[in-house]
């Protein structure tokens, strides 16, 4: 593995011994390692008071985590059964100015649910300080890689949709669950492609429209494409069965094909679905919903609910009209 060791901009430039890299290296992956595992006397050690964490996973704004949601984080990665099983990074390079080194890399995490594996790419920026003996980390970032890949959409996990198909036998429903949805939204989806990377996310639009009667809803999915009429798209239908006390779904597109057949509810401020796409089973999520955003994943099943792929369709629509 090739390191680069770089002087900090405008200093001159400043030797660093084999042992000082050799720390800084064991440092970064003993904090990485230590979030996955949930080893808080780590943790504790390395992330100073004031410490902090930033995120941008292709929007416009950075998530920013200070130490307790850094910790919190961690906590509950743990408790979801998940694991990691393996870390790499790749193109390392240090900056080192006195007792301060910024570390830069590109990493490669795959960790295991009971879901199946996951992988996630990125690039980190990690910042580390001298205090006595030992390097803290203090500040990192997470960014996506540039180009294709890597996760683009800012889910807050690698978990997936994540729940038993088993619940739309017996969760409930009501008419009012996409209420919060009624509108027009822009889009941006992204798709997994079968190695478990991430193909480039493209923009769309979306809108719901409840019926007169309070019991059907009528949304338009489509892909943003300047040579094709706006009637070119995904037509879903919801229809509340107050027997049943959940919707019917029917999907279908104008270009032809089967129907998409399935069940919808509410679970607190979620809303999940399950549908068939001929022999595929699909399992979603709408999450994170807020007045004028949320966001959305699927998961994918070829043999009946066993196994899953994770987040193999992602999206987070913006509102741009009632």
């Amino acid at each position: 593995m090739a390191i680069v060791v770089l002087a900090a901009a405008g200093s001159p430039a400043q030797p660093i011994s084999k042992d000082t890299e050799r720390q800084l290296l064991a440092a970064r992956d003993t904090v990485w390692r230590a979030w996955f595992g949930n080893d808080t006397v780590a943790l504790n050690r390395m992330l100073p008071r004031a410490s902090a964490a930033a995120e941008n996973h292709g929007r416009d704004r950075i998530q920013w985590n200070d130490r307790l949601s850094i910790l919190n984080g961690s906590r509950q990665f743990a408790a979801s059964g998940s694991r990691l099983e393996q870390i790499d990074f790749a193109g390392t390079r240090i900056a080192l100015d006195g007792s301060v080194a910024v570390v830069t890399s590109n990493y490669t995490t795959v960790t295991r649910s009971s879901r199946g594996l996951d992988t996630a790419r990125g690039r980190a920026t990690e910042v580390f300080v001298r205090d006595g003996d030992r390097w803290v980390n203090p500040f990192w970032r997470l960014e996506p890689l540039s180009g294709s890949g890597a996760r683009d959409i800012p889910l807050p996990d690698t978990l997936g949709a994540n729940f038993s198909i088993a619940d739309s036998a017996t969760k409930p429903g009501a008419p009012e669950d996409y209420d919060a949805l009624i509108g027009f939204w822009e889009f941006r989806f992204q798709n997994r492609n079968p190695d478990g990377s991430f193909g480039r996310a493209f923009r769309g639009h979306w809108s719901f429209e409840k019926k007169p009667g309070g019991l059907l809803i009528e949304d338009h999915w489509r892909a943003d494409n300047p040579a094709q009429a706006m009637g070119v798209s995904t037509y879903t239908y919801r229809t509340f069965d107050p027997q049943r006390k959940r919707s019917q779904m029917l999907g279908t597109n104008s270009m032809g094909g089967e129907f998409a057949l399935g069940l919808t509810w509410s679970g607190d401020a979620e809303r999940f679905a399950i549908q068939r796409y001929g022999s595929a089973i699909m399992r979603i999520r709408y999450l994170a919903i807020e007045p004028n955003h949320f966001l959305w994943r699927a998961d994918r099943s070829t043999d009946g609910g066993k196994t899953w792929v994770l987040d193999v369709w992602t999206m987070e629509a913006t509102r741009i009209a009632k």
